[in-house]
């Protein structure tokens, strides 16, 4: 790259796209950590469901 290119970069705007991903990402792995509890959580309410209903 030229430093002319470099120079004509508008750094803020570099800046917040980066913290928008970055927020994107977070909220993905959040989204996926939830779901993988919830899953655990739904998956020991069942096997004591069918533990319930086999006494």
């Amino acid at each position: 790259m030229s430093s002319a290119s470099l120079a004509s970069i508008d750094w803020g705007t570099v800046a917040l796209l980066a913290l928008i991903a970055a927020g994107l990402v977070w909220g993905f792995v959040f989204f996926l950590r939830q779901n993988r509890k919830d899953l655990e959580t739904l998956e020991e309410t069942l096997e004591s469901d069918r533990e319930d209903d086999e006494k």
